[in-house]
């Protein structure tokens, strides 16, 4: 049975609004609500859906859309064409996020958890946080994230596992 647009979405819900809200940054977030963004993406993703050649490829290719969308709404709202969405203050985690309920009280627990995160991302070195983001949020590959930093393979994964203790730490989990 083909994998629908709707099926594929709902899989990488909870991975699409965590790379949405960490790229967006928080003073993009004050202009626009991340589920506002999450939306579009669905939209956008049901629209172009026959442009996917692989179906086991339909995360990456979310997570793909999202960035695209996130990056185009920071260069029409604040103005930053040619920078990376990851220096306007992003952050990634290993923190539990995928929360399939949905209400007011939902809503405004994954945003503190999101902000906690946020907080506990930024006080993480450039390397840790970006290693985090691209394995973990954006579901890359190690060598695929080795070749974006100019690692090997081990040092990507030795980096990932200093990262993500340091992040429990700040975190204190």
């Amino acid at each position: 049975m083909p994998l629908s647009p709707e099926v594929a979405f709902e899989q990488n819900r909870e991975r699409l609004m965590s790379v949405i809200y960490l790229r967006m940054g928080p003073n993009l977030r004050v202009r626009m609500d991340p589920e506002d963004v999450l939306q579009e993406v669905a939209i956008e993703a049901f629209n172009s859906w026959q442009t996917l050649t692989e179906e086991q490829n339909a995360g990456a290719w979310l997570v793909t859309l999202a960035r695209r969308k996130v990056a185009r709404i920071m260069r029409d709202q604040l103005g930053v064409a040619a920078r990376d969405p990851r220096r306007e203050q992003a952050m990634k985690t290993e923190l539990p996020l995928a929360d399939r309920r949905t209400g007011p009280v939902t809503s405004a627990d994954r945003k503190d958890r999101l902000a906690l995160l946020e907080e506990a991302m930024q006080r993480l070195s450039d390397h840790h946080r970006e290693v985090i983001i691209l394995m973990k949020i954006e579901g890359l590959s190690a060598r695929e994230v080795g070749d974006k930093m100019e690692r090997s393979e081990n040092a990507v994964h030795l980096l990932l596992s200093r990262a993500l203790k340091r992040l429990a730490e700040e975190l204190k989990l």
